[in-house]
């Protein structure tokens, strides 16, 4: 899910619609209503990464999603599926939750690839091309994805296979129609994760997607938010908003900090508030609507906070959006909890 855009491209994009869009959502601000609009659905990731925090997480707050995606099985070298370190030891206990906390157990599939315990390439296209061009190759791995899911006990799987060059689209599209089809025989879901520039849009099949909406800055860029309300409400030409399968919008929670020497590390929710608390500059962007604030030694960080989400949701409400996905669990505060809860009881329309 930590896609990352050609900053270019997208800084142009954000500069030319910036204006249109906060248009938009400014005439959509002054529309009386009754509370935010409430999503059709409340979904999250759990991570391997940070299995002991998202899991309790979980247990805490578990009950406030429909449905929750474990993160993630990777791919070999050869294009088989496997648990990611860690994500094998959460199986049984996330699986246990969503039966206590009723919410759906989901399975992500994301095409890093592991050569070794300490040599993974993140986001591998070039094993990607090799398993969808082939049609035998492509058969197997579908069946083989499908078998996984199906024997661990999951309801769905998230396909997020990302960096897949467009010129691959047609493999692409016969790759999720055998996938979709090997999972229905199982009785299983599959959603799409689409990343929110580049990839290879699905639109022959009967899979739901969710989009992507965050990295316009990060690891790849100088400092800048993470997305804003302009960025989502450009996302609706990446997915079919007026089919019935009501396409899910992807928010992440947390930020980055980027210090003077140029490195750059995420930051979970809590992590950003609690350095931003104790940082002598503080500011939010009008246009934005994000948060920043400049450390003592000269660190510039990025979060996220109740107002910059909600500005996110309502951006992503007016272009079409109907579903949210929180990326990610582990790290988070109350604050964000209260938050969800308040849209869960938000309102049907506006």
């Amino acid at each position: 899910m930590n896609g990352e855009t050609p900053l270019r491209r997208v800084v142009v994009i954000y500069r030319v619609l910036g204006l249109l869009a906060v248009l938009l959502l400014s005439a959509a601000s002054c529309v009386p209503k009754q509370g935010v609009a409430r999503p059709f659905e409340l979904d999250a990731w759990a991570v391997y990464y940070d299995a002991d925090r998202g899991l309790a997480e979980l247990r805490e707050h578990g009950a406030l999603f429909d449905r929750v995606s474990l993160f993630a099985y990777e791919l070999d070298s050869d294009g088989t599926p496997t648990p990611a370190p860690n994500m094998e030891g959460m199986i049984v206990p996330f699986l246990r939750l969503a039966a206590e906390k009723r919410f759906e157990p989901w399975v992500t599939v994301v095409n890093d690839v592991r050569y070794g315990l300490d040599s993974v390439v993140a986001k591998d296209s070039a094993v990607i091309r090799g398993l969808i061009v082939d049609p035998v190759r492509r058969s197997a791995h579908a069946r083989d994805l499908a078998a996984r899911v199906s024997g661990d006990g999951f309801h769905g799987l998230h396909l997020d296979y990302e960096r897949v060059p467009e010129s691959y689209t047609r493999h692409y599209h016969d790759f999720v129609r055998d996938l979709s089809e090997e999972l229905q025989q199982r009785g299983l879901g599959l959603e799409l994760v689409i990343e929110p520039v580049n990839g290879p849009l699905q639109v022959l099949s009967d899979a739901r997607v969710t989009v992507m909406a965050y990295d316009l800055f990060g690891t790849h860029s100088g400092p800048g938010p993470r997305s804003t309300p302009t960025f989502v409400s450009q996302l609706g030409s990446r997915a079919d908003l007026d089919s019935d399968s009501a396409a899910a919008v992807a928010i992440a929670v947390g930020g980055f900090a980027w210090d003077p020497d140029g490195d750059v590390r995420p930051l979970d929710w809590s992590a950003g508030h609690q350095l931003a608390a104790h940082a002598p500059s503080q500011a939010r962007s009008r246009v934005d609507q994000v948060p920043n604030a400049r450390l003592g030694d000269g660190t510039e960080i990025w979060l996220e906070d109740v107002e910059s989400l909600v500005s996110k949701w309502e951006a992503a409400w007016t272009v079409g959006f109907r579903r949210l996905a929180i990326w990610r669990l582990g790290g988070n505060d109350s604050t964000l909890f209260d938050m969800i809860r308040e849209l869960r009881q938000g309102s049907d329309s506006r």
